[in-house]
């Protein structure tokens, strides 16, 4: 009899923290989750004292306890795969930096300086496009401003050098890097 009195207090004490919990769910999305979840919990506690009878609760346990494993195996597999696919974002975002400060250097060294460079990068981390602003220092340091209506390398001799030696150097067509030219 004490067996059956601890079953049902059980259930009622179950089905009181299910009540409280469902009423402090904050979204009404979340409570089917919680229907379910609560559900299976039911179908546990109700079958734990007809399994124990016939000497099955024991294998219950393990069949829970097993289940559970393999679902947290396979949750730690998608959050590894969720953080090796951010890790891989970070990388591309890094060496999209890396490359825009190269073409920065590469630039100065044809006597420009770089206002601004973009680097668009495929996962495979294959330059797809360069963009960027270039300036020209005059002989006493001031540059006279121009505004950029596009690709100015044809304009600049300086310009088209950078240019195609970026188009070599990083294996590029012509209309994957585009060089607008602020100071002239």
């Amino acid at each position: 009899m004490e067996v059956i009195y601890t079953w049902v207090k059980n259930i009622v004490c179950f089905y009181i923290f299910m009540a409280i919990i469902l009423h402090l769910l904050p979204k009404e999305s979340y409570r089917k989750y919680v229907r379910f979840f609560s559900g299976m919990l039911l179908t546990i506690l109700v079958a734990t004292p007809a399994l124990s009878i016939f000497g099955k609760e024991e294998v219950l346990m393990q069949k829970i306890s097993q289940a559970g494993f393999f679902q947290e195996l396979d949750n730690m597999k998608l959050d590894t795969e969720h953080l090796e696919e951010a890790q891989k974002e970070i990388y591309v975002q890094e060496y999209e930096k890396a490359i825009g400060m190269d073409v920065s250097r590469i630039a100065e060294g044809k006597g420009m300086y770089t206002l601004w460079v973009q680097v668009g990068m495929s996962e495979s981390y294959q330059v797809e496009s360069i963009g960027m602003e270039v300036g020209f220092e005059e002989g006493d340091g001031i540059s006279i401003q121009k505004i950029p209506f596009g690709d100015d390398s044809g304009e600049y001799p300086k310009v088209r050098e950078l240019k195609e030696e970026l188009m070599e150097f990083y294996r590029l067509k012509e209309g994957q890097i585009e060089i607008a030219v602020q100071g002239g």
